[in-house]
């Protein structure tokens, strides 16, 4: 059932992927040729890289992935994916007609990963970012390069839970901003960081928790609803900046136009970073684009050329995340 599933699937994304495919030139980070026999006469690695949406995160991703590319024989081409499974089944399918090394998969699912690599053929696989699970991976053909979703959340709550004992709270009213619901990231981040505020001794009523699809305006709007129902909370966790940077601007908004509780998000983008050293955003937790980005070519170049990928433990490129507060946060404002 699932090969019949998968193959119907594949067949109705033929359309989207041949317009994938007509596209590429101009999204292209490397020669920015169509054709895929070209490219290899010429001696370039071709990779193709589907990101799951654009947002500041993955642009960040992107651009420090197009130097290295530059630099190691590889022609890149970025398409976006927009949350959409059989968009990106239908890239990936592209990039398989067309003779590409390998291809690069920030997942619009996380359960699509399998057909993801139906879909990939011959090609070498790089997951980045959300993961797959784990027993997809594959020895010199499929990795992830990424960090462990929970200690996103996990620093959210540690730090949350300092505060809280710094005040002599124990008892507190939380807003919880998530991502796309059904996603790996977040529901770990999200389970993370309300575990880590139990373990702390913090007993936190969640008066509000409700998807803004990692979104700033949803957030926005969401937290500016949310105030009008005289709801008192005591902190707002996001599982991104953008959120957090949402509710912000609505605090700003509202009445004196402070922003009255902490707020927390994850990635530390440029303007999640410059909130942070403002102090309207209490803390980021780092989630690195560039190690990311480029991990990904790195462990990329190694499965095609069949040479030892240096970091890679299991088939797991692993990043480690970092608390960002004010006492930090001018070492990641570039």
């Amino acid at each position: 059932m699932k090969k019949r599933f998968l193959a119907t699937l594949l067949a109705g994304t033929m359309a989207i992927g041949m317009m994938a495919g007509c596209g590429r030139g101009q999204d292209a980070a490397g020669g920015g040729t169509d054709g895929g026999a070209d490219q290899a006469a010429g001696g370039q690695y071709q990779v193709g890289f589907s990101i799951a949406m654009r947002d500041q995160f993955w642009t960040s991703m992107e651009n420090a992935m197009k130097p290295y590319a530059a630099a190691n024989n590889i022609d890149l081409s970025i398409l976006d994916a927009n949350q959409d499974v059989a968009t990106q089944l239908g890239q990936v399918q592209t990039w398989a007609a067309d003779g590409y090394d390998a291809a690069i998969i920030g997942l619009a699912n996380n359960d699509s990963a399998e057909d993801i690599l139906a879909a990939a053929g011959d090609m070498k696989v790089v997951f980045v970012n959300r993961q797959p699970k784990l027993d997809v991976l594959k020895d010199g053909e499929v990795v992830y390069v990424g960090t462990d979703e929970t200690l996103y959340g996990t620093e959210q709550g540690n730090y949350l839970a300092g505060l809280f004992k710094e005040a002599g709270k124990t008892d507190v009213n939380i807003a919880m901003f998530t991502g796309t619901l059904g996603l790996d990231n977040v529901t770990k981040r999200t389970a993370s960081a309300k575990q880590a505020l139990a373990d702390n001794g913090i007993n936190a009523t969640y008066v509000f928790e409700n998807t803004a699809e990692w979104d700033r305006g949803k957030a926005m709007d969401q937290f500016v609803q949310f105030m009008g129902s005289g709801e008192s909370v005591d902190a707002v966790i996001c599982n991104n900046d953008e959120m957090a940077l949402g509710v912000i601007e609505a605090m700003l908004t509202n009445g004196d136009k402070t922003v009255f509780c902490p707020v927390v998000g994850i990635d530390a983008t440029d303007v999640g970073c410059a909130a942070v050293k403002a102090g309207t955003m209490a803390c980021s937790v780092f989630q690195d684009p560039v190690a990311q980005g480029e991990g990904t070519l790195k462990c990329a170049l190694g499965l095609i050329e069949g040479t030892e990928i240096d970091g890679l433990v299991d088939n797991y490129y692993n990043i480690v995340p970092q608390l960002v507060t004010q006492e930090n946060v001018d070492d990641f404002i570039k």
